[in-house]
């Protein structure tokens, strides 16, 4: 949705140039910088309808991915979550400051993380919301990581559409020809964005875990999400999981899969609600 038809949407756009990616950045509001990280499909305006509510507490920001949105690359390659965690970082210092608030949501989560293991310096607290991670599923994780494979090479053999149908299917585990869209997804991302999560992010996201137990002991406060409506699906369990290894806050927000876009002022009141425990965690 653009911005100029979102009531109270104001926010200040940049380019930050990061190790030969031209990320697109806009924030909006005063006070501790919190970014949001978009997962698959890597756009970030799907939090804007969000972001009027938030910049009541936050310097609130987002980004294109690289390879993304509006954001470019000198040269498309595979996904480096190492890389993705260092854009993260240019966009704290380019906006002047040494630290930030991060919220990562399904695979968006995977970068938060990584931020949060590789650049503890650079993190104030972290909200991950049903991060897809199947390596932590207890039953599943052999028949997920095997369905994951499938996709990747029904994208080669007959593109990035028909592997989409597979992959919200593995999801919901719902048969292929009943399996629905969920409201928030319904509408597929445009093609060529569609062929570019596929061809250079999918398998890498599907198959990379970052090293919870460093984690764990970086001092970084972390909570782990999980909304109400995903009881069930993997990406749900999977957080569960996570915050038992992470020792840290699971929360239950209303909502399923894409709050921010189904109710983006629950969203932003739900994470702010979070952000203030992982803040009184600390003592401050």
């Amino acid at each position: 949705m653009s911005s100029d038809t979102i009531p109270d949407l104001n926010p200040i756009y940049e380019t930050i140039e990061n190790e030969g990616a031209s990320l697109k950045v806009w924030h909006q509001g005063h006070g501790p910088l919190l970014i949001l990280i978009q997962g698959g499909g890597g756009d970030g305006a799907r939090f804007n309808e969000a972001i009027p509510t938030l910049s009541q507490h936050y310097k609130v920001c987002t980004y294109d991915r690289r390879g993304n949105g509006e954001s470019t690359v000198a040269k498309p390659r595979m996904l480096n979550p190492m890389e993705s965690a260092r854009d993260v970082t240019a966009i704290i210092r380019g906006l002047g400051f040494t630290k930030a608030a991060l919220f990562g949501t399904s695979s968006g989560g995977i970068i938060a993380l990584q931020v949060a293991e590789s650049y503890p310096e650079f993190v104030d607290r972290v909200v991950i919301h049903e991060i897809p991670i199947v390596s932590f599923l207890p039953e599943e994780s052999i028949r997920k990581v095997d369905a994951g494979y499938n996709i990747y090479q029904t994208y080669l053999e007959q593109g990035a559409e028909t592997a989409l149908v597979h992959f919200r299917s593995s999801v919901t585990g719902k048969p292929i020809e009943t399996a629905p869209a969920s409201a928030a997804a319904a509408k597929a991302p445009e093609p060529h964005r569609l062929d570019y999560f596929f061809r250079y992010e999918f398998l890498v996201f599907h198959i990379y875990t970052p090293n919870l137990h460093r984690i764990r002991t970086s001092g970084v406060p972390i909570a782990t999400v999980e909304g109400e409506e995903s009881k069930g699906v993997f990406h749900a369990t999977s957080a569960r999981v996570q915050s038992e290894i992470l020792h840290c806050t699971h929360v239950i927000w209303p909502g399923a899969h894409a709050p921010f876009v189904t109710d983006p002022t629950m969203f932003a009141v739900e994470l702010h609600k979070t952000l203030e425990v992982l803040r009184k965690q600390r003592g401050e």
